[in-house]
């Protein structure tokens, strides 16, 4: 996966989980979060060659939690996510619309049509409950695919001016 991606995957699903008040901890900027994840990697490695050594996989929990891993794209993890939801804690979840209302102003100008990001990200909540059907899931996920592509990278992290903070 494309690093940028996943790092802005993992900001949309920050702020997703600070307006539905899920204790998303602190947002990591894009250096902190690159630390991490490598580290997570380097930690995986180790505890594939000691074969299951507890205090390493504690860590690598820690930092998948910490970061998001896998929020977006782990169907088990969407699923634990959703059955933690109520319908009227949802507003953001209501729309594509709605769910753009995470993305600043500049962010959502750079969207090449309104409701991408909303449709892009409100696409993987559904893949869950679409696990039993491999057939309708394997098409839930070229769309997916597509939307990526269609999406780009929209975080204002990204389109920062040298010098201007």
């Amino acid at each position: 996966m494309d690093p940028f991606r996943e790092y802005q995957d993992y900001v949309i699903a920050h702020r997703l989980r600070e307006a539905l008040d899920f204790f998303p901890g602190r947002l990591y900027s894009l250096s902190e979060y690159a630390t991490l994840r490598l580290r997570r990697s380097e930690l995986v490695r180790r505890l594939v060659g000691r074969q299951g050594d507890p205090a390493l996989l504690s860590r690598i929990e820690q930092i998948t939690d910490d970061i998001n891993y896998g929020f977006w794209s782990n169907p088990g993890l969407l699923k634990a996510f959703l059955k933690r939801l109520s319908p009227q804690q949802c507003p953001v979840l209501a729309s594509p619309e709605a769910f753009e209302t995470l993305l600043s102003h500049t962010e959502r100008l750079r969207l090449k049509e309104p409701g991408l990001a909303g449709r892009y990200y409100l696409g993987w909540l559904r893949l869950p409950s679409l696990l039993d059907d491999p057939a309708v899931f394997g098409q839930a996920m070229l769309e997916q695919e597509h939307l990526a592509e269609e999406l780009g990278l929209f975080l204002d992290e990204f389109h920062k001016v040298a010098g201007s903070g």
